[in-house]
């Protein structure tokens, strides 16, 4: 399975965990909602999974592997020049952390990578020391309402795909390359937002909580009659889904490649998403959280998101945001749940463990 995985190319890994197994592994996540697990306890996230994983299959002689987690949920990568204005009109700092939950696009990615290698610096964590990055990014500039509108149109999408999930990024893991030289890079894949499996019922019940249509008047919106037209609508929305999965894995994947290609080694890893239209939103068989009943996200984190949402919502009131703290609450939607995040995991241990297998021999053979 993993045959060919100790080639020379990979090598230059050796930096990232020192003398094997008893030197500490500093690994670093950063990005947005799907990387920082929204609607999970912190134990079921995929970078805590993938944590565990690394202690113990690869620094199980003493050594450790040190968690630094600066992702948070609604991230930008590079942070949009509308809400960048509206921060610095009222003089707000652009690096001011919010509970991971609430859906700020601020700070961004860029930032969070930038304050990690401060932070690293601060401790006297030299940068070759950080062995692992792990990030995902590019959603969150278009927006999932965005990615589905059925009235948009489907060019400036794979425009909007093209800019966030592949120019920025490729700037991004440039700066996470630069502020990390030794550390793996892995760039986590998106999934499809809802298929022809999803249930258009159950879609239309999550659109008209997120917009507050519930309680008396959800009967009157979704009944038979609104649901026939709502499958026209759903058709588009499937399409616009598919165009984004399909679009953002190949521009993830080539953004990988060229940073490889830029740096003359291996130096970045793609993960696919377990995720796929079978599995997506709605379906009956779903790794994502839907909605539970009485206007609640069925994720474990809602009660927490709908206290800290409001909260930090009620901080912002001096800035020229429109922040929707509806869509805070019920942000946990459409991400991951327990069951997905051990799938995600899997996924990553499938493609990092051949640069940590490469480590060992060589470290094994150095000693």
């Amino acid at each position: 399975m993993f045959a060919g995985t100790l080639a020379p190319s990979i090598l230059p890994f050796q930096r990232a965990i020192g003398a094997y197994g008893s030197s500490d592994l500093h690994f670093l996540v950063v990005g947005d909602s799907l990387i920082s697990g929204q609607g999970l306890r912190e134990e079921d996230r995929f970078y805590w999974l993938t944590k565990n994983w690394l202690q113990e299959s690869f620094l199980s002689e003493g050594g450790r592997v040190i968690l630094k987690n600066k992702s948070h949920s609604g991230s930008n990568v590079y942070l949009n020049d509308k809400d960048r204005k509206a921060l610095e009109d009222a003089e707000r700092p652009l690096d001011e952390f919010f509970p991971s939950e609430v859906n700020f696009s601020f700070p961004s990615i860029s930032t969070q990578v930038r304050k990690a290698a401060e932070e690293y610096a601060e401790a006297g964590i030299e940068k070759n020391d950080v062995g692992l990055v792990m990030v995902s990014g590019g959603i969150t500039n278009i927006t999932v309402k965005g990615i589905i509108d059925p009235f948009a149109d489907t060019s400036d999408l794979r425009d909007d795909i093209k800019k966030y999930c592949g120019d920025s990024m490729k700037d991004l893991l440039g700066e996470i390359g630069d502020a990390f030289p030794k550390a793996c890079i892995a760039v986590i894949g998106y999934y499809p937002m809802i298929s022809p499996k999803s249930s258009t019922g159950d879609i239309y019940n999550a659109v008209l909580e997120l917009y507050g249509i519930s309680g008396p008047l959800k009967p009157v919106m979704n009944n038979i009659v609104t649901k026939q037209f709502f499958k026209i609508l759903h058709s588009k929305m499937t399409k616009r889904s598919r165009i984004w999965s399909e679009d953002s894995d190949r521009e993830l994947r080539g953004v990988v490649a060229a940073h490889n290609e830029s740096v003359g080694r291996e130096a970045a890893v793609f993960v696919e998403s377990p995720i796929d239209e079978s599995t997506c939103f709605a379906t009956k068989r779903t790794l994502l959280w839907n909605m539970a009943k009485k206007g609640r996200a069925e994720d474990d984190m809602f009660d927490h998101r709908k206290e800290t949402c409001g909260e930090a919502i009620d901080s912002m009131g001096d800035i020229d945001i429109n922040f929707n703290k509806r869509f805070c609450e019920l942000a946990g939607l459409g991400h991951p749940n327990r069951e997905g995040a051990i799938l995600y995991a899997e996924n990553i241990k499938q493609a990092l463990e051949p640069h940590f297998l490469a480590e060992k021999s060589a470290s094994v053979s150095s000693s």
